[in-house]
């Protein structure tokens, strides 16, 4: 019995070894998993970012998920204590013990709404007895069209306080408890400007001041020219819907901006950190190739960074690349490092190109036209791009 390594060569799968015997359909298969030469075995859990199994991964993959609904959403919103988010599941449930609910479970005895003399049933508790009324229309005055998602919850308590000890159930002590359920959650952080927005008057009236939001301030970048003797290669990845279309592409310079060659590379349907990663690797593998070294690799994807800095498996579809990278920043003592986008320009637009078209070819200097060579010509004047915050 031969083991694996006995099909591989230079790097690479042996197909002619594989096809003896294998049939073609399961050996093209079998050609499409990436070597990591140099690297020790290592199980991968391909439903995992970074390669590592996890309950939260598994219990992802073997779920049936439905499709998100806002409703629930917001039932289910962090702002909400757990108590509350409960209440009203089982409200929209129709899971409220209300009396009329309990005379439907067999249960036999007379109905009184604890405000006035009508059938207690979950319509008439929260929206249709004249108490509850008032909380509205005192909500309302405030806010002109709001629905507050905590009087469901504290109608229920008032109610169980006048049926149960005796309370007297009215609309100023559900205003009151409203009020201070909001002040609780002012008061522990979970109550955000964001939850606000449109009503930050409203806000201040109820005493919920929230901190100015200051727009950073624009900056100034520019491509820089690498050092002397250096090279500079500068990648982008793009998917069109991620997944979707997908295509890297790169350029490497010098240290006076000229252009030594150019790459797109079509990746038909992928993610885009698979475009980004892939754009990385394929300009490495050209410097090499061309012996463009020392290099500096620019990027402006913060994912590329982590996962190479943290040398991480990331998902199986892209683990091989990880490590490829590795390999091949040793062998061109390549400095990996994040650019903005703006300084990063001429590299997006022929990534963005390259996923629309689908286009895979190198190109030298005379083969770069139109707004390409524009952005190639600005970044060598060193013209600087306005950042918004």
């Amino acid at each position: 019995m031969e083991s694996v390594r006995y099909y591989w060569h230079e790097g690479d799968w042996n197909v002619p070894r594989i096809l003896r015997i294998i049939p073609m359909p399961f050996a093209q298969t079998i050609c499409q998993i990436p070597i990591a030469a140099g690297q020790g075995d290592k199980i991968v859990w391909t439903e995992s970012s970074t390669g590592d199994f996890s309950m939260k991964s598994a219990w992802e993959a073997i779920r049936q998920a439905s499709p998100r609904r806002q409703l629930l959403a917001d039932v289910w919103h962090r702002s909400l204590q757990p108590t509350i988010s409960v209440f009203l599941w089982r409200l929209f449930q129709d899971r409220i013990p209300v009396d009329a609910r309990m005379r439907q479970k067999g249960f036999s005895f007379p109905s009184k709404c604890q405000c006035c003399e009508a059938e207690e049933t979950v319509s008439y508790l929260f929206i249709e007895s004249a108490a509850v009324q008032g909380v509205w229309q005192h909500f309302a005055a405030i806010f002109g069209l709001c629905l507050c998602d905590t009087g469901s919850l504290t109608h229920m308590t008032q109610r169980n306080a006048a049926k149960y000890h005796g309370v007297p159930f009215s609309t100023d002590g559900i205003i009151l408890e409203v009020q201070r359920h909001l002040r609780t959650l002012y008061a522990a952080q979970t109550l955000m400007r964001t939850q606000w927005e449109g009503n930050l008057h409203q806000a201040a009236v109820m005493g919920f001041i929230f901190r100015q939001q200051v727009p950073r301030a624009p900056s100034i970048v520019r491509w820089h020219a690498p050092s002397p003797s250096w090279f500079k290669l500068n990648t982008d990845g793009f998917s069109l819907g991620n997944p979707g279309l997908a295509g890297a592409a790169g350029i490497i310079r010098d240290s006076a901006g000229h252009v030594h060659l150019a790459y797109q590379f079509a990746l038909g349907t992928g993610t885009s950190v698979l475009a980004e990663l892939t754009a990385v690797w394929q300009g490495m593998e050209l410097a090499l190739t061309h012996g463009l070294a020392p290099l500096v690799v620019e990027v402006d994807a913060t994912i590329v960074i982590s996962l190479l800095k943290s040398r991480a498996s990331g998902k199986w579809e892209v683990q091989h690349l990880i490590m490829r990278i590795v390999c091949l920043q040793q062998l061109l003592v390549a400095d990996v490092q994040y650019v903005f986008r703006e300084a990063n320009g001429a590299a997006d637009h022929l990534a963005k190109e390259t996923a629309s078209l689908q286009l895979t070819e190198v190109l030298h200097h005379d083969d770069i036209t139109g707004i390409l060579r524009g952005i190639l010509c600005l970044d060598r004047q060193g013209v600087p791009h306005l950042r918004r915050g």
